[in-house]
């Protein structure tokens, strides 16, 4: 680990837990900052750098940089919170109670949740509901879709301004049967059979049960590896649902959870990384082993290369025109992920190219049954 990156560390620590910041070298801000933009957690660690006092606070032209971004991130929040409430109370005259998922919920677990960078409203509806539900959201205010079908996918968009909403059907993409048939019975406990209430700003939603949010939390991190890139802001999102949920969890049903998907490994990797990089508790993280840390260091240096949803060396898709190109593409892509996984995750590797050969095939399949 070269030096910005200790001190990329030491305050992004000092973010999650407001602890003081111990870096006695003078920092690099400007490189800093651009690891955390890369990661997705800039706010976090502008609000840190805005309160520091002494020489090793950053300039005044960055300075202002970040005021910025953090009047940014409260102003987006606000706006987000807005249309989620008009959302929700929509669904709910109609009978419908969605759940919110991913990036508004998690900045929830959050001492100040502005500082957590947003992405879309993720409110899942489930597959009964999911059709009425799209039609009635596209009914808000200033909401317009980006011209699919609401059968298309397993999710639904709407533009609100620069606010992006996605109504989903499953909580997950995975294509594979075999693991989705798995997952389902998971995703069905905690999002349908035993959904919790959290307060936002006085106005009350329903959140995924706590084992949920932190299985799932997981997942979408570990969703991220297998595919376009894991940033930091992921891993310190599966910290803080541990951290704001510890004494609380049915740690045999995670266990289960985790161990019907075969994510042990991954899970203690990203564990070990969440415990001796980031500062939670050894004891807030369940399952935790110190023989991880092989395999978690390997994970470190991906996760340092590739970044919150900016993987590199991706291969340009050729036009669909040319059918035989795009599917020595997508057979190109599947070996590429293959070796780009199996640096950290062998056992995983195997499972995945099969899951995406498999699906391959059935596609094939599909496609000569319908011609």
């Amino acid at each position: 680990m070269t030096l910005v990156e200790s001190q990329y560390f030491a305050l992004l620590r000092a973010a999650l837990w407001g602890s003081p910041v111990a870096i006695d070298e003078v920092i690099d801000w400007k490189t800093v900052m651009k690891i955390a933009e890369y990661h997705g957690n800039n706010g976090l660690l502008s609000d840190v750098a805005v309160r520091m006092t002494g020489d090793n606070k950053p300039a005044p032209q960055m300075l202002a940089k970040m005021q910025t971004t953090l009047r940014n991130g409260l102003f987006y929040q606000l706006r987000q919170r807005q249309i989620l409430v008009s959302a929700v109370q929509l669904l709910r005259e109609h009978g419908i109670e969605p759940v919110l998922l991913k990036g508004f919920g998690l900045a929830l677990l959050y001492p100040n949740p502005s500082l957590r960078q947003f992405g879309d409203i993720d409110l899942f509806v489930g597959l009964d509901k999911f059709h009425e539900a799209c039609t009635l959201l596209r009914t808000l205010p200033g909401g317009y879709n980006w011209g699919e079908e609401i059968d298309i996918g397993r999710h639904y968009n709407i533009e609100f301004g620069h606010c992006p909403m996605e109504v989903h059907r499953l909580s997950a993409d995975i294509d594979d049967p075999k693991t989705l048939a798995v997952y389902e019975p998971i995703e069905h406990d905690g999002l349908e059979e035993n959904p919790c209430r959290s307060d936002v700003d006085g106005f009350e939603i329903t959140v995924p049960s706590n084992e949920f949010q932190v299985f799932f939390t997981f997942f979408h991190a570990w969703k991220h590896f297998l595919t376009t890139g894991v940033g930091w802001r992921q891993v310190s999102d599966v910290t803080m649902a541990l951290h704001v949920h510890h004494g609380q969890l049915d740690l045999d049903k995670l266990r289960r959870w985790i161990d019907a998907m075969h994510l042990m490994k991954p899970w203690q990797a990203f564990g070990w990384l969440m415990v001796n990089t980031l500062g939670l508790p050894q004891d807030e993280m369940p399952f935790y082993t110190p023989r991880s840390k092989r395999t978690a260091q390997k994970l470190c240096r991906r996760i340092m290369a590739t970044g919150n949803f900016n993987r590199r060396g991706g291969l340009k898709a050729p036009s669909k025109k040319h059918r035989l190109l795009h599917k020595m593409h997508a057979l190109l892509t599947i070996f590429k992920d293959f070796f780009y996984r199996a640096r950290v995750f062998p056992g995983a590797a195997f499972r995945e190219m099969k899951a995406s050969l498999r699906f391959a095939l059935s596609k094939r399949k599909n496609n000569k049954k319908n011609e």
